[in-house]
């Protein structure tokens, strides 16, 4: 069995991989990385949950050294949701390295990402049109780019780039190492390889490893009616991390109506503005929400590497986005199950998807299904009678109880809600910088404010009550050095002492 450690990578990136729970290399990574550590340029047909993402940041890395004036490495990715993930896949993986990273896109601030280009990035990600509109500013230099890599090329020349990225591409040196990956090997591809690259070597995980061997895949006849009792049952028993994908915006606001009174629930959606989408795929990630309610807008590209479960709520028409919807889990070493509920009329695609994952997709009737969610179907199948009804009776996790806000009274009886942020000293923060961040982040003047707690690790702040959800909202948009800042209510008011810390987090 190959590991990382057979790959030629150096320590420090081994050991990154190790606190990243990374177990064993994927396919992909198995043959690229030895061929782009040896120079060599890859042209790849691997698509989204194959492991791309880790195989190219490792190459990059493993190639250049940190602490360069000039970035060494660019990534380019046709979307901003894309690219804000690669950096962050990048940022762990550079923990011992010292590499640093940075993310340029459009839709955020020209000043911010000119301001993080002048301190200094080894690696730079980023959209094709906001790529040039830095380089034709002069703010972003490209002189100095040994590695390039085009990810998801296909969708960003679907997306209409293709003189972006001839005028990227020109801007770099010509000497330099290229990898390619794409989910398709059409011509337009095709051409970019050969008349970029140095002999590239194919590699192609899409067709033969199309889906991980961590996914277990069943699927359950049933009516178009049964359909919502059976999924409120799947996901309120065992709290599996879950991506419940829909064909329709109407259909996963409806089911999001249906079962918040039970669990907590994010949707994601084409109608939802860019901000609020890369808010709830933020939310997601960090846990603050059970289940995730979508449609195949969030097929590509959402980058989550702990969803135990995805349910196809509605089967998709074509295989490539049946592969699409269950690569979100079975990833980074972990099992994962993706279960679909058929109806009579739809149970064709079942041996369509066999055909293309090339893996056998279990039927499992309705009645037994575990109570447990996320536990392997297959086990329970298998299992005797008596077994069965253990199963059935699995405990259900205990919900986390709703946080009841914590409400303070001013000397002139305005009623001020203690907010708690994920900020303190070991973030370099003073009461009074606290105390500025939210200002400004929120928008906020004195008067929507009270006291400030300074703690270690989080701090506390209280916002006038009238403002205070607006001021959640938009602290958790904010990233502070590439930390999600999250702030949420305090369960309880704390008191802090600043310049005194004590053991955990102090008192105030």
């Amino acid at each position: 069995m190959i590991g990382f450690e057979d790959l030629g990578l150096d320590v420090t990136l081994l050991n990154a991989i190790s606190d990243m729970g990374w177990t064993l290399p994927t396919p992909i990574q198995i043959e690229a990385v030895p061929a782009g550590l040896a120079g060599r340029d890859i042209f790849a047909q691997a698509q989204t949950g194959t492991g791309k993402t880790g195989t190219y940041a490792l190459i990059i890395m493993a190639r250049t050294e940190p602490g360069s004036k000039k970035p060494t490495s660019l990534v380019l990715t046709p979307t901003r949701e894309l690219a804000t993930q690669v950096e962050n896949e990048i940022y762990k993986l550079s923990k011992y390295t010292g590499h640093r990273s940075i993310s340029i896109y459009g839709g955020a601030s020209i000043s911010d990402q000119t301001y993080g280009l002048r301190r200094g990035a080894d690696i730079v990600v980023g959209t094709p049109g906001r790529l040039k509109d830095m380089i034709t500013r002069g703010a972003l230099d490209l002189s100095e780019i040994t590695e390039v890599v085009l990810d998801e090329a296909d969708r960003m020349l679907d997306m209409g780039f293709a003189d972006e990225l001839n005028f990227i591409m020109d801007a770099v040196p010509k000497e330099k190492h290229t990898l390619l990956f794409s989910a398709t090997m059409a011509e337009s591809i095709k051409r970019i390889a050969f008349n970029r690259m140095q002999d590239p070597m194919e590699i192609s995980v899409s067709r033969d490893e199309p889906v991980s061997d961590l996914v277990t895949q069943y699927w359950i006849p049933m009516s178009r009616g049964a359909k919502a009792e059976m999924l409120e049952h799947v996901v309120t028993n065992g709290s599996p991390k879950t991506v419940v994908f829909s064909q329709t915006k109407r259909m996963v606001d409806t089911l999001a109506d249906e079962m918040s009174h039970k669990i907590t629930v994010g949707t994601l959606h084409g109608d939802m503005p860019q901000a609020k989408r890369e808010r709830t795929i933020r939310s997601f990630r960090n846990n603050r929400f059970q289940v995730l309610i979508a449609t195949d807008v969030a097929a590509r590209g959402l980058d989550i590497n702990n969803i135990d479960l995805v349910v196809n709520f509605d089967v998709p028409m074509d295989s490539e986005n049946y592969l699409h919807r269950i690569g979100r889990t079975g990833r980074a070493g972990k099992e994962g199950v993706a279960v679909s509920f058929v109806t009579k009329q739809e149970e064709y695609h079942i041996r369509q998807y066999e055909r293309e994952t090339g893996k056998r997709i279990r039927k499992v009737r309705a009645d037994e299904m575990p109570s447990a969610g996320t536990m392997i179907v297959e086990d329970y199948v298998k299992a005797p009678a008596k077994a069965q009804r253990q199963f059935a009776a699995a405990p259900v996790q205990e919900k986390k109880k709703p946080v009841r806000p914590v409400i303070a009274t001013t000397e002139d009886g305005k009623k001020m809600v203690v907010l708690q942020i994920n900020l303190g000293r070991d973030d370099g923060f003073s009461k009074t910088q606290i105390l500025d961040l939210v200002k400004r982040v929120g928008k906020l003047d004195d008067s929507f404010i009270g006291n400030v707690g300074l703690g270690r690790s989080k701090s506390f702040i209280e916002i006038r009550e009238d403002r205070s959800d607006r001021t959640m909202e938009t602290m958790s948009e904010y990233r502070h050095k590439r930390k999600d800042v999250l702030m949420e209510p305090a369960e309880h008011k704390s008191k802090y002492q600043e310049n005194k810390p004590k053991k955990g987090d102090g008192q105030y």
